[in-house]
């Protein structure tokens, strides 16, 4: 008995173990810049206090956005070190909720699957985007506690959890649904309504008061909101299954390193040896719920007319409400040890080959940045004649344009007054 337990607590370290070391020098992206910009200089106190886009996801600003007060463009240790912590703790708070339905075994691997499910790489190693990742564990261990009957702290969780995003109402309606189809009203209610509290409080911010971005179109009619919804749902299809998703696989066994690639083959012999070759059978209720969430997760993006489901590019950070089910259907493939381990392989090193190409592009982005810096040309620079930049706009993930860099003007903008601390 110790020795399962030793063997056990070893996997678990084994699987924090590998999250780092996918998370670590995967860099700053995107937003990041402007959120850099917008903190430099400020007091810690106007930091605390949120305002702007952050109005109406105001945990976010606190998990999140404060953090870019103290991260710099030529040291990422701080960098580094809150990505990994919040992702990590995000595995830990999802593991007991997925511990209700599987084994322990089957828990790691689907909770480290859904966090690191290769459609949407942009909520992992995009810092401001892991607020969608956040905000799907603080409910799921929210459920856990419902689950446990400490309602008082579960309320308390999941109305956290609905502050984290503008995106969480599908997260609290599926798994509303989850302890409705066991009669569980009480416990459903401790879920679903600190959402409808957030939901009051977005209405009134957003639409009422015209405060933080617009998220539903303007004129938004039933016609337009079915061809959206159909436009989610073919996307979905190939961002998930489809032709994007077997390019993102095909092309990401060409980003390994040598050291991806013995981890790889390291967890393939680990998995190997500790995967059952019994199959357990799936829980329809959780199925019905993970539906629900697929379902609904696609009426809230057709009402907003805009985030089609993508495999590239940050905007692939929609997918992770359809990669909890297809997580789901994957750890309980009904299908022998060997098959296992044969999806096990491909998956980890899909993850692994995106990792590096992560790193890769941050690599490429810090030896840009870097010219910006020594470029005397631009240093000196004192016209008021626009400079125009070209070339980095997005990686290369095979011949597919995936993270994007100097893409955008403000983008471009943040940088070069970071770097070269004038408005040029």
């Amino acid at each position: 008995m110790r020795r399962v337990f030793k063997t056990k607590n070893l996997i678990f370290f084994l699987y924090l173990i590998l999250i780092a070391y996918l998370l670590i020098n995967t860099g700053i992206i995107s937003d990041d810049f402007d959120a850099m910009l917008r903190l430099k200089g400020r007091g810690l106190k106007d930091v605390l206090i949120p305002d702007g886009y952050f109005i109406t996801t105001p945990m976010q600003h606190l998990a999140h956005y404060i953090w870019y007060y103290w991260f710099r463009l030529d040291n990422q240790i701080a960098v580094n070190i809150v990505k990994i912590f919040s992702i990590i703790l995000g595995f830990c708070l999802i593991l007991p909720f997925f511990r209700i339905f599987l084994d322990k075994y089957t828990a790691f691997w689907m909770s480290f699957l859904f966090i690191f499910f290769p459609s949407h790489d942009g909520t992992v190693y995009n810092f401001m985007s892991q607020y969608i990742a956040t905000s799907f564990c603080l409910y799921l261990f929210s459920f856990y506690l419902a689950y446990s009957n400490k309602l008082i702290r579960a309320f308390l969780l999941a109305l956290v959890a609905s502050f984290m995003s503008y995106g969480s109402t599908p997260i609290a309606l599926s798994l509303f649904i989850l302890f409705a189809l066991d009669k569980e009203f009480k416990k459903g209610a401790v879920i679903i309504i600190p959402n409808i509290i957030y939901a009051l409080y977005f209405i009134s911010i957003n639409m009422i008061f015209h405060l933080g971005a617009p998220r539903i179109i303007e004129k938004l009619t039933v016609l337009a909101a079915i061809k959206q919804f159909a436009l989610q749902a073919l996307t979905f299809v190939d961002s998930m299954f489809g032709p994007s998703m077997w390019l993102k696989i095909y092309f990401s066994f060409s980003q390994l390193s040598i050291l991806s690639f013995v981890i790889g083959v390291l967890s393939v012999i680990i998995f190997y040896r500790i995967a059952q070759e019994d199959n357990k059978e799936y829980n329809s209720k959780l199925i019905i719920s993970l539906l629900v969430l697929l379902f609904s997760s696609f009426l809230m993006f057709a009402v907003t007319g805009r985030y089609p489901q993508l495999a590239f590019n940050l905007g692939n950070r929609v997918t992770i409400y359809g990669s909890l089910l297809l997580s789901y259907l994957i750890v309980l493939i009904p299908v022998s040890k060997k098959i296992k381990t044969l999806v096990f392989t491909l998956v980890i090193f899909t993850i692994l080959g995106i990792s590096d190409h992560w790193k890769n592009w941050n690599l490429h982005q810090q030896m840009v940045i870097a010219n910006i810096k020594d470029n005397q040309d631009l240093n000196r620079y004192r016209e008021d004649k626009i400079i125009y930049v070209s070339g980095s706009q997005y990686s290369k993930y095979g011949p597919i344009s995936h993270i994007e860099f100097l893409s955008e003007d403000w983008v471009v903008d943040r940088i070069f007054k970071l770097v070269v601390n004038k408005d040029i």
